[in-house]
């Protein structure tokens, strides 16, 4: 569980601070007792496992097995048209070039190198990860595919498949810093965040420019309370990176959970301004302003998060608390019926604190 990949929830108020690049749970203990709920973004994957992945940079588009010379130009041609349509996004149209060329050459590991490139862009990470397995098995793959492969499983959440196949690429290429990211993505999937730390570390160590080892480095040290050494480590992925809202983000639930309001509030609006349409911001900085016991500006701030995205149990929660707080009975109960469509065992919990006072006052 990490705060990296951000469809996560975090429960500042209460007990957990839900930071993952990236859809789990993670924990951060909060001496508060308000349960009011601050999200992560619900981009996947902010740690950005595929971004530094050039899939085939270094796939050379010619059949590896022994054809008659027009099957190798049919083959090639196939090939070439569908790595064209792939790098224009066209991924449907790559796979069916791709088909016409395993046609011709059914056991070339070049050509299944391909389908797992186009399969994982279309996020048919099954599909990706039976052709890259396929490529591997009827030959030498490059070093890009190997380490696709392991992304493939890590968008599986499949950590403990991606481990081997990433500790392979990295031992035959140990001076790539993107090969140690990855594999510390894993290691953190899998909660093996002493390994992860170390080979972020190593990362780091080879490229001290590589933001996102910073970013996802940071998540582990929040994980374990290191929050000042996780704030430290986030400020330098937005120094290399001034438009890495994720990052704006994260650093925003360390400086609200440390009690640093006013760096919070900046720091979320800086997300909001890299990307108004997210609501989890919004949501967070709602958050930090009930914190503040600025209950109002919080409606407002969850209000407009809602706006943006009704179908986020936790706002709808938030929103219910604020209410509460405001003491609109009326208007929680409001937002306790929507939640009830969204999250019944969270509406459970905020009809507990709607009718709480009403039950603390019976006496027998």
């Amino acid at each position: 569980m990490n705060f990296r990949a951000q469809v996560c929830f975090v429960l500042l108020l209460i007990a957990s601070v839900a930071p993952n690049v990236f859809a789990q749970i993670a924990a951060e203990k909060d001496a508060h007792t308000s349960p009011v709920t601050i999200l992560l973004s619900t981009k996947t994957d902010s740690r950005g496992a595929g971004d530094p992945l050039n899939p085939a940079s270094d796939v050379n588009p010619s059949a590896s097995e022994e054809l008659k010379p027009t099957a190798v130009e049919s083959v090639q041609k196939s090939l070439r048209a569908g790595i064209a349509s792939v790098d224009a996004g066209r991924y449907k149209d790559g796979l069916a070039s791709f088909e016409a060329a395993r046609q011709l050459a059914p056991n070339s590991s070049v050509v299944y190198t391909w389908f797992g490139h186009a399969y994982l862009a279309l996020k048919e990470y099954e599909n990706s990860v039976k052709a890259y397995k396929q490529a591997v098995s009827l030959g030498p793959v490059s070093l890009a595919a190997r380490r696709a492969l392991g992304i493939a499983y890590l968008r599986l959440k499949k950590p403990e498949q991606a481990i081997p196949t990433l500790q392979e690429v990295t031992r035959l290429e140990p001076q790539d810093a993107v090969n140690h990211y990855l594999l510390a993505v894993a290691y953190d999937d899998a909660g093996q965040l002493n390994d992860a730390t170390d080979h972020f570390l190593r990362s780091l160590g080879l490229d001290r420019n590589f933001y996102r080892s910073y970013f996802a480095l940071a998540g582990i040290y929040a994980e374990q309370s290191r929050i000042e050494d996780a704030i430290g480590l986030l400020k330098e992925a937005i120094r290399l990176k001034p438009d890495f809202e994720e990052a704006y983000l994260a650093l925003g639930n360390a400086l609200s959970s440390s009690g640093n309001y006013k760096g919070a509030i900046h720091n979320y609006d800086s997300a909001i301004k890299l990307n108004p349409q997210d609501p989890i911001a919004r949501n967070n900085l709602g958050v930090t302003y009930l914190r503040m016991g600025k209950n109002k500006e919080g409606l407002d701030a969850f209000k407009s998060a809602a706006t943006l995205n009704q179908s986020i149990g936790e706002i709808h929660a938030n929103l219910a608390r604020a209410y509460l707080r405001l003491r609109n009975r009326e208007a929680a109960l409001a937002e306790y019926s929507a939640l009830k469509t969204i999250d019944s065992a969270l509406a459970d919990v905020i009809h507990g604190e709607i009718f709480q006072a009403r039950i603390l006052k019976v006496r027998y």
